[in-house]
């Protein structure tokens, strides 16, 4: 077995990151596991345009602020250099390229099983995110081979993409990103899913720079799990997502 760890964090993501810096702090003996080859890769494979759905100045992280203006919006290669220089500046202990398999009890404590061996530890934090898994419905294996298919976990830019009518199947934000940038390039599209609506204003506005931070605050503070109206909205957000923006 590995040496020992008083916390094993698995995933050297945002919340893995976060954690991390306060382990550090707390002089907590611990170690990150990161799957990736390096920090803030899951970030650089998305598609080039992605930019986050938040402006700069809330998507950083404890102890370290995103260059530049707060309002604007980061672009996925910048969060995931952002993540990288996060784990550099505050030197946390951190394995790339580690993936954590299985987590079980033994003698009072965890062993984590990783493709390197196994880790013992007196804790462990799980931090590692959703969206792993890319779901294709079954009605996809009987579309004709000539139909070209690409989930968004595999795409990139719009010359992926074949001449022609451009299918988006979903309507949250990754298949409303897509599409527009599909008709953007010239393709006839065709967007199925159930809208939730969007904000009646540009997110790179100057109204959107006075209204997001009340935005911010009702979602933090009214619509929670704490509260009677965030209860009763949460299946329908869970289910379909919030408002596009």
């Amino acid at each position: 077995m590995d040496r020992a760890y008083e916390t094993v964090v698995i995933g050297g993501g945002q919340t893995g990151l976060a954690a991390a810096y306060h382990l550090a702090r707390r002089g907590v003996d611990f170690v990150v596991l990161e799957a990736s080859d390096r920090i803030g890769d899951l970030w650089r494979s998305r598609w080039d345009s992605l930019r986050l759905y938040s402006p700069a100045k809330y998507d950083t992280l404890p102890g370290m602020s995103f260059d530049g203006p707060g309002h604007r919006f980061p672009s996925a290669r910048e969060m995931g250099d952002y993540l990288e220089s996060y784990a550099q500046r505050g030197k946390l202990p951190i394995r790339t390229g580690v993936k954590a398999t299985r987590v079980r009890a033994e003698g009072g404590g965890y062993a984590v099983e990783t493709s390197e061996g196994t880790i013992a530890a007196r804790q462990v934090i799980v931090a590692t995110g959703p969206f792993q898994h890319p779901y294709v419905p079954e009605v996809a294996r009987e579309l004709d081979r000539g139909i070209r298919q690409i989930h968004s976990v595999d795409y990139h830019r719009p010359d992926q993409l074949a001449d022609g009518a451009v299918l988006v199947v979903g309507l949250s934000h990754s298949g409303a990103d897509i599409a527009h940038e599909a008709a953007r390039a010239g393709h006839r599209t065709i967007v199925a899913g159930t809208a939730h609506g969007q904000l009646p204003f540009s997110v790179d506005s100057r109204r959107a720079r006075l209204v997001m931070p009340i935005l911010r605050f009702i979602a933090l503070n009214l619509l929670t799990l704490h509260t009677p109206i965030g209860r009763k909205m949460a299946p329908q957000v869970r289910l379909g997502g919030g408002p596009l923006l």
